[in-house]
């Protein structure tokens, strides 16, 4: 945290060395190097020639060179949020380095696979996905959970934006670790001794972030994270999921034949389940989608189903696209969340037909820089 603060430090330095521009940008907008080079405006821990300077400057105790500040000076989009941000290149855009951080770390244990022996609609094994999340609501004196979501870190939950947007006085906990919502204790028989899990957490949430560009009329970015009022302690029932923050892991994203959808979301008869199911679903070229829909399926979606009548519904909205993949350089196998359940057909599983999900792997950057803003 000290080396973060050091380093923010040096930034700030550097830019008031020759004076801040006055400079109206947005998070991730397109702007123009210094150099004539396209780029985004992001936050300096996520352009990688910018941060290794700064951090090579920290390291040595001197101040980067006159030079070096003026480019910065000229670079700076201006403080978004409190943060500095500057015309990056694209070529040097990287996922923020301190979530980063996180994710690669040894100690971060995500995407863990009990068990993935599961028939289509039916059941999973207790505790087999213990990244999932529901979220509850109040409306009109009742309280219902009406959405999912997953755990990602100790203090996020990944979710979709209509889940969230417009709904920010209604929803109000995340309910962490649970199986069968109708019964105090989640347990199962193992031979003669029953085997349980953990007690259910419920957590409050901090802050809602929607992403600044999501559309509610054509549900296009539809993401949102929730920051959770407390760290939560993973369990064997309560742990996160991995995202697919490599470049092989994204481009997995468009070749997988099948995913997996799980939620606790309206079955084919109309109510929502009890008991957590999950469903394999096929992948689609975006085409189908677009005739389904009737308009341009972009890449920031994916289109998923259509199969055998098993897909997510409205009650599993939020909730994850997942595939077991090879993590980083493991060889061992782990469950990557590709895509968030975002727009799917009002007869869901009554007929055959495709869904749209969000395409994680376009928004990796958007999630470990709002996480990085808002702090781990």
């Amino acid at each position: 945290m000290l080396r973060r603060w050091l380093l923010f430090a040096v930034v700030v330095a550097a830019v008031c060395l020759m004076g801040a521009r006055s400079a109206r940008a947005a998070y991730a907008d397109d702007c123009d190097t210094p150099n004539g080079e396209r780029g985004q405006c992001m936050p300096f821990s996520s352009c990688s020639d910018i941060e290794q300077r700064l951090l090579a400057a920290q390291q040595s105790g001197q101040r980067v060179s006159p030079e070096y500040a003026s480019y910065l000076q000229k670079a700076s989009c201006g403080e978004i949020d409190g943060v500095r941000h500057f015309c990056c290149p694209t070529p040097q855009i990287q996922h923020n380095s301190k979530v980063m951080e996180l994710f690669r770390s040894a100690d971060f244990n995500c995407g863990n696979i009990l068990n993935q022996r599961v028939a289509n609609g039916y059941e999973v094994k207790l505790s087999s996905r213990p990244w999932m999340a529901l979220l509850r609501y109040q409306s009109l004196g009742e309280s219902r959970f009406l959405c999912g979501g997953t755990i990602i870190a100790n203090r996020y939950i990944l979710t979709a934006a209509h889940c969230v947007y417009g709904l920010e006085d209604q929803l109000y906990e995340i309910r962490l670790g649970e199986h069968r919502i109708s019964t105090e204790r989640d347990c199962r028989q193992q031979g003669r001794k029953e085997k349980c899990a953990p007690p259910v957490k419920d957590l409050g949430i901090e802050k809602f972030i929607i992403h600044d560009k999501y559309d509610s009329k054509r549900i296009i970015n539809d993401i949102a994270l929730l920051r959770l009022n407390e760290s939560v302690l993973f369990d064997k029932h309560i742990k996160p999921i991995c995202l697919p923050i490599s470049n092989e892991l994204k481009q997995q994203a468009e070749s997988l034949p099948d995913y997996f959808v799980t939620g606790w979301g309206t079955t084919e008869n109309g109510s929502s389940s009890d008991v957590l199911l999950q469903a394999k679903v096929p992948m689609q070229s975006r085409s189908v989608c677009s005739q389904t829909y009737r308009r341009e399926v972009p890449h920031t979606q994916l289109c998923v189903g259509g199969g055998d009548l098993q897909d997510s519904c409205k009650g599993d909205s939020g909730g994850p696209l997942q595939a077991p993949a090879p993590y980083l350089d493991e060889y061992k196998v782990r469950m990557v969340e590709f895509g968030i359940v975002s727009m799917g057909v009002t007869s869901c599983g009554q007929i055959s037909l495709p869904g749209l999900y969000t395409n994680v792997a376009d928004y990796v950057q958007w999630i470990t820089d709002v996480m990085a803003k808002h702090g781990l």
